[in-house]
C-alpha cells in the first residue's frame, strides 16, 4: 500500500530539509573571503618586516666589524690576523701573524681572534647572521673582505642583495657598503653568497 504524498506533505518535507542545511547568503561569503584576504596580506607583510629587519641586523653587522678592523689598526698599528706581535699583546690563545702589512688568506681565519682578544667584537667567531650561514673573513690579493658564507641559509635573493646594500649605504653615508654579488651556481639558481671590502 503507497502512502499518500499530498503537497502538504512536500512542502512540510521542504521545510525540514531547508532548516536543516541552512546555506550561506553572498554577503557572508564575501566577509569570509575579505576576513582571509586581510590575514593573508597581513601575514605577507609580516614576513618582509621579518626579512627587512634580518637584512638589517647583516648590515649592522658588517658596519660593526668594519669600524673594529679600523679600531684595531688605529690602536695597534698592525692588521688583525697579520699582527707580528699578537701573542705579546693577549698571549698565547691567539697566532701572530707575518707583520708584512698584507693580511694572507690563513692570517684571515685568525682576524676574528685577534679583534676578540682586543675586546673589539664579542666572540672569536663574531656572530651568528641572523638571515643564516656565517661570517667568515677572507683575502683576495690583499684586499680583507667579510663574506656572509653560503653555508645553510646564507645565499640572498637579488632584491635582498638590493635592499641590504641600501642598508649599508644608509650606515655609512658613502659607496663603502657595495657589495660584491658572488652566484650560488645551479643548483641554487637566483641566489648569490655576498662579501663586502673591510679594508
Amino acid at each position: 500500500m503507497h502512502a499518500y504524498c499530498g503537497p502538504e506533505l512536500l512542502t512540510r518535507t521542504r521545510r525540514i530539509y531547508r532548516a536543516k542545511v541552512p546555506g550561506f547568503s553572498l554577503v557572508e561569503i564575501s566577509i569570509v573571503l575579505l576576513i582571509i584576504g586581510i590575514l593573508a596580506g597581513a601575514m605577507m607583510k609580516g614576513k618582509d618586516l621579518i626579512e627587512s629587519a634580518q637584512l638589517r641586523s647583516v648590515a649592522n653587522d658588517m658596519h660593526t666589524f668594519r669600524m673594529a678592523f679600523a679600531e684595531y689598526v688605529n690602536t695597534y698599528g698592525s692588521f688583525p690576523g697579520n699582527d707580528g706581535a699578537a701573542t705579546a699583546k693577549f698571549g698565547s690563545d691567539v697566532k701572530n701573524g707575518s707583520g708584512n702589512g698584507k693580511v694572507t688568506p690563513d692570517e684571515a681565519k685568525e682576524v676574528f681572534k685577534h679583534l676578540n682578544a682586543a675586546k673589539l667584537i664579542q666572540s672569536e667567531n663574531f656572530k651568528i647572521p641572523k638571515i643564516g650561514g656565517r661570517y667568515e673573513v677572507i683575502s683576495e690579493k690583499g684586499v680583507v673582505k667579510l663574506k656572509l658564507s653560503d653555508e645553510g641559509q646564507g645565499f640572498l635573493s637579488y632584491n635582498q642583495v638590493v635592499s641590504l646594500t641600501a642598508k649599508i649605504k644608509e650606515l655609512t653615508g658613502d659607496d663603502q657598503g657595495d657589495i660584491e654579488m658572488i652566484p650560488a651556481g645551479s643548483s641554487t639558481a637566483g641566489k648569490y653568497a655576498i662579501q663586502v671590502k673591510i679594508w
